[in-house]
């Protein structure tokens, strides 16, 4: 403990009397506070959007509520009266919105929230033809990223550990201290050990002072539970030690400082650049991600063709496959524009886009599998799926809350075609308690994640094992 103390009075000592160290430091600080503006700013306009759909739905609501007591005395008034409870005007004017709001990480890490569509109008025609949906990704955007604190401390965090680290025991060896050093109280090993251990400490404050001041600018009404805050801590902290560890082997080849840096930038390029390029090029190649704008063209394409289906041959195709329906079949049902082309006509339309949502979907389940299984050989491509699946802003998580997108427009659709069926209104209460979406976190996330920094806790047991065999080597 002696040792510890004098060994960090000493380095903390030379830390402060090197301005290129500070400078540094400054550096990487300024970086990650601007690298949470970002996000905090990205955040803050996704929260904005919500709150302004959610003020637009609730007046959307109130006015179909007022339909009940408008005044019949006047020709408006009349209209508006005739129009309560409506399903057709209900979804019209209130369809309901599934949202998936940002999560309380979501300022420290943004993923792929920016490319995501991060909220649905539910109706029961199954329309992915309107915004956000139909939005066309930005190219630029996709290839170059989103500047958040994620990035800087998986892309610049490394380089600031190499900055501190490379010349632990070369600059004693070129120094001519090194003998000193070793006749001192411990071996030479344990001092390198220590001399490390102070730079793992002081890279691992600023990376704690980071998130936490993530944590608190995170928007107002978003709350923060311990589970993201130990999960947070447990994923950066993983991957810094990973980093660590590679710069302790190699600072035990005692090479000089040049050739330390030299392995050591390279090292970084690979695993930063070259083998996630590779990775994302051979992904793509394999399992090609999907774009939204092709599901898009498949919807008018399956809707001009749905449409042009006999009346009578798409109402028998409706009671086909909802009989539950079929003591309500009338001789009336072939109108040109009665309620039941239109329930038929979005029943099927709804049956054939799902089977091209869930080709989509698989489409991207595939390449985010892939992907990940991939992941696993690159600690650095691991730590951008682990800090994104704990922030909720992956495509997993995207695909998570699509299915229960899906699954209460389901809900919605059973709804709505009860009334149009039965050519029935909705009274004031019932449009009072229409349904409303309620999205919830994916229970198996924590699991996911601590499964998954475990390859990246092997990698480095794999890295600290080559160090003590190279260690035991020059002893």
């Amino acid at each position: 403990m002696e040792l510890l103390k004098l060994i960090f009075r000493f380095e903390w000592r030379q830390f402060i009397r090197q301005p290129a160290q500070l400078l540094i430091l400054l550096f990487f600080l300024v970086m990650g506070l601007y690298s949470l503006y970002n996000g905090h700013r990205f955040v803050e306009r996704q929260l904005t959007g919500l709150d302004t759909l959610a003020q637009n739905q609730q007046a959307h609501l109130q006015d179909l509520l007022s339909r009940f007591q408008a005044d019949t005395s006047t020709a408006k008034g009349k209209i508006l009266a005739s129009q309560a409870g409506l399903p057709q005007v209900i979804e019209y004017r209130a369809s309901p919105a599934a949202s998936n709001p940002p999560g309380p990480l979501a300022v420290m890490a943004i993923g792929q929230r920016d490319i995501l569509p991060y909220f649905d109008i539910i109706n029961s025609k199954r329309d992915i033809l309107t915004p956000p949906n139909a939005e066309i990704a930005n190219p630029e955007k996709l290839a170059s990223g989103n500047f958040d604190l994620s990035f800087v401390l998986i892309y610049l965090f490394p380089l600031l550990i190499v900055a501190l680290s490379y010349d632990c025991f070369s600059k004693e060896m070129e120094q001519q201290t090194d003998r000193l050093l070793a006749v001192q109280n411990g071996t030479i090993n344990s001092i390198l050990l220590h001399k490390l251990l102070f730079r793992l400490v002081l890279v691992f404050a600023i990376s704690w002072l980071l998130s936490l001041i993530g944590f608190f600018i995170r928007p107002s009404g978003i709350s923060l539970g311990l589970t993201d805050v130990l999960l947070w801590f447990f994923v950066i902290n993983s991957y810094l030690l990973f980093w660590f560890s590679i710069c302790w082997l190699v600072i035990r080849f005692r090479k000089s400082s040049q050739i330390n840096a030299l392995i050591l930038i390279g090292v970084w390029l690979l695993l930063t650049l070259l083998s996630p390029a590779f990775i994302n090029k051979m992904a793509t190649l394999k399992y090609p991600m999907p774009m939204r704008t092709e599901l898009v063209s498949l919807q008018r394409e399956t809707m001009n063709h749905t449409w042009e289906i006999p009346i009578a041959q798409l109402v028998t195709h409706f009671y086909q496959h909802n009989p539950q329906y079929l003591n309500l079949r009338k001789t009336s049902d072939t109108a040109q524009y009665g309620n039941i082309r239109f329930v038929a006509y979005y029943d099927l339309l709804g049956r054939r886009m799902n089977k091209n949502i869930a080709a989509y979907n698989r489409a991207a389940q595939q390449h985010n599998t892939w992907l990940n299984r991939m992941a696993r050989f690159n600690p650095v491509a691991q730590m951008q799926l682990l800090l994104n699946t704990t922030a909720q802003t992956g495509l997993s998580d995207y695909l998570y809350y699509q299915q229960q997108v899906n699954a209460f427009q389901n809900k919605w659709v059973k709804l709505m075609n009860n009334y149009l069926l039965h050519n029935k209104k909705l009274n004031r209460q019932e449009v009072s308690n229409l349904p409303v979406f309620q999205f919830t976190q994916d229970p198996a996330r924590p699991a996911r994640i601590l499964e998954n920094t475990s390859f990246i806790w092997l990698a480095t047991l794999l890295i600290l094992i080559l160090s003590y065999i190279r260690t035991n080597r020059n002893t």
